[in-house]
Formats: structure tokens, sequence, C-alpha cells
């Protein structure tokens, strides 16, 4: 089991750093979003630019929370599991 456990945790903790290493590079190749939110600085009554300020900033937001949850979680649930298989 211990053996198991260490497996499983070395395991999640390079998928946690992958995620947010893959995220961490889709968020800085992310031009569209600051491009949209110019456009939204110079007219932010505008219906058109606000809706598409939304949706440029849902999936930059969203890269950004893979890139803190992957590494933290990553981190977290693979050394709980590490340590798990210390105590066995």
């Amino acid at each position: 089991m211990p053996t198991f456990l260490r497996a499983l945790g070395s395991l999640v903790v390079a998928a946690g750093l992958f995620i947010a290493a893959v995220a961490g590079w889709l968020l800085a190749a992310d031009t569209h979003f600051q491009e949209v939110a110019a456009a939204y600085g110079r007219h932010p009554e505008h219906a058109l630019f606000q809706a598409e300020y939304w949706a440029a900033a849902a999936r930059h937001y969203g890269l950004l929370v893979a890139v803190v949850g992957g590494t933290v979680g990553g981190l977290s649930l693979g050394g709980i599991l590490l340590a798990l298989a210390q105590l066995e």
C-alpha cells in the first residue's frame, strides 16, 4: 500500500504542476483579453464592449484559477498522499 500511495502522490503532484504550467502558458499568451480590456476601458458604458469584456474575462480569470488551483491542489493533495505513504 505505501508504494501505491507514493506512486499516486507523485502522479498527483506531477499532474497538478503540469496543469498549472499549461494554464500559465495559455494565460501568458492571452493577448485577446488585453485588447478587449483596453477597448472596454475606453467605452465602459457601451453594451457590446461590456459583453465582449465579460466573455474574455471569464476565460482569462478561469486560466488564472487553473494556475493557482493546479499548483496548490497538486502540491497539497500529492503531499497528503506522500505523507500517508510515510505513515504506513
